[in-house]
């Protein structure tokens, strides 16, 4: 199956079914780390095996393998299946002691929310709701703590905030991508040494979200009329009768600001702030994030409930995409004296 996952992989999440259906919906989170890895399917371990090369039938055993230089495979021990090649240094990191991790990280207000592997259990994810929440618009956002573990040697051991629900390869990318803090620990030291510096940096990404609160707030406060937003609109998407733009052209931009303006009028991004700024940041957002049309070959990743979760939700992207720092700079006051925007935190 696409988004990473295949026959030989297994997760859990909470109450929330993800788009694919798969894996095992559990009514609250798990009590413990022990229940996390059990119904989640990961209690299986990595082992590292040292490769050789076959010189032969002919030879006796003795002469037959031969040491390949320091590496090894990482072999899934519940079904032999190999995961990796990796060096001799390379540390492996048990799904045990990932959820681990994150147990220590967050302490008793921990809360699993999923947790998986994909490609085999080459790539092994937890991710747990942090115990602060903000309100921003007046709608809520639930920032997580994401876990990414491979057993291949593609990536380190990465830590990072964001609000992001991980319940595939393509959220799982997308989470990254999002995400406003990342601690990374490469598989040659222990992880559980870590953790105090790990909890420092979640600590700055936490209070980047109450500055996120603070700008969403803001823009929610403020009106912004069908006219204001249409002005807008024609800044980002000009109609071209100032530049060489083909007919076809025109149409597609003349398209593209008719369904952003419906977003902000009637689309279920608008929250609790409809006719606000905040609401035409993600209409244009929900746009770019959603409708926008795919180049050939290129990919979006799924969402678990589109037509539910307002835009900010599913990144922060207020602040994040060239389309909304555009808008900000637009819709924000100007300064009491002068007209320069006011620099809003990104």
């Amino acid at each position: 199956m696409s988004a990473g996952l295949t026959a030989a992989d297994s997760m859990f999440y909470v109450r929330k079914v993800p788009w694919h259906g798969l894996g095992a919906v559990l009514e609250r989170p798990p009590a413990s780390v022990a229940e996390a890895i059990d119904v989640s399917g990961l209690g299986w371990r990595v082992a590292k095996r040292r490769l050789a090369i076959d010189c032969g039938a002919d030879l006796p055993d003795v002469l037959r393998y031969r040491g390949f230089g320091g590496y090894y495979a990482t072999v899934r021990q519940d079904n032999g299946e190999v995961l990796g090649v990796v060096g001799e240094r390379y540390l492996i990191v048990q799904n045990a002691e990932a959820f681990s991790f994150v147990d220590q990280l967050l302490g008793s207000s921990m809360s699993f929310e999923t947790a998986g592997s994909l490609h085999g259990g080459r790539r092994v994810w937890v991710l747990a709701t942090l115990p602060e929440h903000v309100e921003v618009g007046g709608d809520p956002v639930r920032p997580y703590l994401l876990l990414l573990n491979s057993h291949d040697g593609s990536t380190a051991v990465v830590a990072a905030t964001t609000p992001v629900r991980v319940v595939c390869q393509h959220t799982l990318n997308w989470g990254l991508r999002q995400a406003r803090q990342k601690f990374a620990i490469r598989h040659t030291e222990a992880v559980s040494q870590r953790v105090h510096e790990a909890r420092r940096v979640l600590d700055l990404s936490i209070d980047y979200y109450h500055k996120f609160k603070q700008l969403g707030d803001r823009l929610a406060s403020e009106r912004c009329s069908e006219l204001q937003f249409s002005r807008v609109l024609e800044k980002l998407y000009p109609s071209g009768t100032a530049d060489a733009a083909t007919s076809r052209a025109r149409r597609s931009r003349e398209q593209t600001r008719q369904q952003i303006m419906d977003l902000f009028l009637i689309g279920a991004t608008q929250g609790n702030a409809p006719g606000s700024k905040w609401a035409a940041v993600n209409a244009i957002v929900e746009y770019g994030a959603w409708l926008r049309p795919l180049r050939a070959g290129s990919e979006r990743s799924a969402s678990q409930e589109p037509a539910q979760t307002p835009v900010y939700c599913r990144g922060c992207s207020a602040s994040q995409s060239s389309s909304s720092r555009q808008v900000k700079r637009m819709c924000l006051p100007t300064r009491q004296h002068g007209s320069r925007p006011l620099r809003t935190a990104s």
